[in-house]
């Protein structure tokens, strides 16, 4: 492979950012951020037939969200490998409003709060269910919250040192971390989120 991808890539155009809010699409890119695959390897790895496959690598490979490695020729075929041009992918938190009314990315990301509330039961936490939804709106304000700062951190590396992908992001999370704990609006909705978590397990 004649290139590496970049460590991390911040999604700015709407219409690139609607792609990930189809499952199958986001299970590919997962995996080739892993190493390259061809169109049979990801059939193998998800179970979705080989024209599926071959049409959302068609749509990623157009946004630019992947880039076609190598060929080998395989029982008289012409089998294409693809990779994913960064290991990381961050969709904007400025698109978020952008893309309210696109139905498939909202379910997309009222899917990520779901989960996000549920996973807290691996914690020992279970919210009673008069204070799920406002547990989620405190969630998802944090989430945006941190993807911004977040972004603003990565946006404000001036050299490329050649940092690992988990060194960078790590450095990024720490610099985020104490950016926003001077965060007025953060620290509230934090605290507020927090009694709910407490009142639900004192343990905490």
């Amino acid at each position: 492979m004649g290139w590496e991808p970049t460590s991390i890539v911040i999604v700015n155009n709407p219409e690139v950012a609607k792609l990930f809010g189809d499952e199958t699409r986001r299970r590919i890119l997962h995996l080739l951020t892993h190493g390259e695959m061809s169109p049979a390897d990801i059939v193998k790895e998800t179970g979705k037939n080989f024209s599926s496959i071959v049409y959302h690598l068609d749509l990623l490979e157009k946004a630019g969200l992947i880039a076609k490695t190598r060929t080998e020729v395989i029982q008289n075929k012409i089998q294409p490998y693809y990779r994913a041009k960064a290991w990381s992918f961050h969709v904007s938190y400025n698109l978020d409003e952008t893309l309210s009314g696109d139905e498939e990315y909202q379910v997309w990301q009222d899917d990520l709060t779901r989960r996000l509330l549920e996973g807290l039961g691996a914690y020992g936490v279970t919210i009673p269910k008069e204070q799920k939804q406002k547990a989620k709106e405190l969630i998802r304000t944090l989430y945006i919250l941190e993807k911004k700062e977040y972004e603003e951190q990565l946006s404000a590396r001036v050299k490329d040192l050649g940092l690992e992908p988990h060194v960078g992001k790590t450095l990024s999370h720490m610099l985020s971390h104490m950016r926003l704990r001077a965060d007025p609006e953060y620290a509230a909705t934090a605290d507020e989120l927090y009694k709910i978590l407490r009142a639900a397990n004192p343990k905490l």
